[in-house]
């Protein structure tokens, strides 16, 4: 009998041990199948096991904790009908292959570590603070409650309303600098319409691109090839024309424009050539076509910029390449060009230096191409994506932020331009628009000195200023006080 036990306890802590290690399973990683329809995770054991599968949705995965065993998922119709899309937010338990439902809104919500434990904070958008519910608690049945209100919870706020260890930013206010009408009398734009078809299907949009430089603002009337210029009080300075047709005799539609002392650079779409006028004469300097590069052309024009040097930065969309330009005396010189992946490589400060701003879910990382982090911030809702508009001649930065406004609004989305010193202080914080209602290049401008100024269209006057299918009735330029 004393044998029989010796051979049999051995066994069963065998098996117990192999049955927990099988409970116990390592998740190696989580991912969306080809089509999107599925998500799948791998183990050590298996790859390619299935989570969850629907034909009529889309899956995509938000957030998931570092282990991979928690994911939360946007399920999405496969198959949009026009209006609203409605999409639902999941929170998925991997090994226990089962959806958990915690009783309350998902939008908002992110995985966090919190003491040593998993947690899903939960963003309630309403006033109230974050819940933060441990997933092991969330596994075992247990219901999140709802936060009390933010005006109940004084005792970690301190006297300016903030909790303690975060900078204040003042509110930001707008002026209007110019309201542009459509029309066609001679101080109107666009001839009336925000947009016009070309033969062969092609448009020209009324207002692509305006810039500010040295107290002034250059607005691109694209529909009557001209650049309106105006003072930073609203008044009119001149209007400087450009050829309606380009050399090959097809309309020339300027997409985006950049200013230098005594010259604008407008980049012509289609044709995919930069003028080089004097802002004096309206003469043509030259027309830069790209055949002094590697390529022999342009393939697709996209952005104009200049570095600290006021070189001219052309970026080639189809190619991905970033060209620089060098003026003197006796024309432009191309200096070299490279790849580029993304609009922050555009913007330079006075030593050189440019800057990129990485988005790590909730906190965005603000670098300079030396490698040294400048500073970070938080989104105000938990996802979002940033990038770099401009720097001034102080070093400053201008970062625009794109961030979900509200929980569970698909469409309504905030976006703000982040204001930021070489030392990481955050300066100001402005509310701006999302999109300026048309398809402009450039529509968030800083000029040298700092001055920032948002353009948008106009609805006022409009016989249903609700809708958006409505065409607008101008174009506003406003200005940062």
């Amino acid at each position: 009998m004393k044998r029989i036990t010796v051979y049999i306890l051995p066994f069963l802590l065998l098996l117990a041990y192999s049955c927990k290690n099988k409970s116990e399973a390592v998740i190696t990683r989580v991912y969306e199948g080809d089509n999107g329809r599925a998500i799948y995770f791998d183990t050590k054991e298996k790859v390619g096991n299935l989570l969850v599968f629907n034909s009529q949705f889309i899956y995509v995965i938000m957030d998931k904790t570092e282990n991979n065993t928690w994911i939360i998922v946007e399920q999405a119709p496969f198959s949009a009908g026009p209006g609203r899309v409605e999409t639902e937010l999941q929170l998925w338990n991997i090994p226990e292959s089962r959806q958990i439902d915690p009783s309350y809104s998902l939008y908002g919500s992110s995985f966090e570590k919190k003491d040593g434990k998993d947690c899903l904070v939960i963003s309630s958008g309403d006033g109230t603070k974050e819940i933060i519910v441990p997933l092991a608690d969330l596994l075992a049945g247990t219901k999140p409650e709802k936060a009390e209100s933010a005006e109940a919870e004084q005792e970690i706020h301190d006297e300016t309303g903030q909790k303690p260890g975060t900078e204040s930013t003042p509110e930001a206010e707008f002026q209007t600098v110019i309201l542009l009408k459509l029309g066609t009398k001679e101080n109107e734009i666009g001839q009336g319409m925000v947009d016009k078809q070309l033969d062969g299907g092609r448009f020209i949009y009324a207002v692509p691109s305006f810039a500010a430089f040295e107290n002034r603002l250059y607005i691109v009337d694209a529909i009557n090839f001209r650049v309106l210029v105006y003072d930073y009080s609203g008044n009119f300075v001149r209007k400087i024309s450009y050829p309606e047709k380009s050399e090959d005799g097809s309309v020339n539609v300027v997409m985006d424009i950049c200013v230098d002392k005594g010259v604008l650079y407008l980049a012509a779409t289609y044709s995919n050539v930069v003028y080089v006028v004097d802002s004096e004469t309206e003469d043509i300097i030259e027309i830069i076509t790209g055949s002094d590069t590697e390529k022999g052309k342009f393939k697709y024009l996209d952005i104009l910029a200049l570095d600290h040097e006021k070189n001219l930065l052309i970026s080639d969309y189809e190619y991905n390449i970033l060209y620089v330009y060098k003026r003197d005396v006796d024309g432009m010189h191309l200096l070299r060009g490279f790849p580029y992946t993304a609009k922050d490589q555009f913007v330079f400060d006075t030593e050189g230096n440019n800057y990129s701003a990485v988005s790590n879910g909730q906190e965005v990382t603000v670098s300079n191409s030396q490698g040294n982090v400048i500073g970070s911030y938080m989104y105000k809702s938990p996802s979002g994506n940033s990038h770099i508009i401009d720097i001034d001649d102080n070093n400053v930065i201008y970062i625009q932020t794109m961030e979900s406004e509200s929980p569970g609004a698909q469409y309504d989305e905030g976006s703000y331009l982040k204001v930021m010193q070489q030392d990481g202080t955050l300066l100001n914080d402005y509310p701006v628009p999302v999109w300026p209602g048309g398809p402009m290049t450039k529509y968030i401008v800083v000029d040298e000195q700092g001055n920032i100024f948002v353009a948008e269209y106009n609805f006022t006057g409009s016989a249903d200023t609700e809708s958006q299918d409505i065409p607008p009735t101008g174009l506003l330029i406003r200005k940062a006080e």
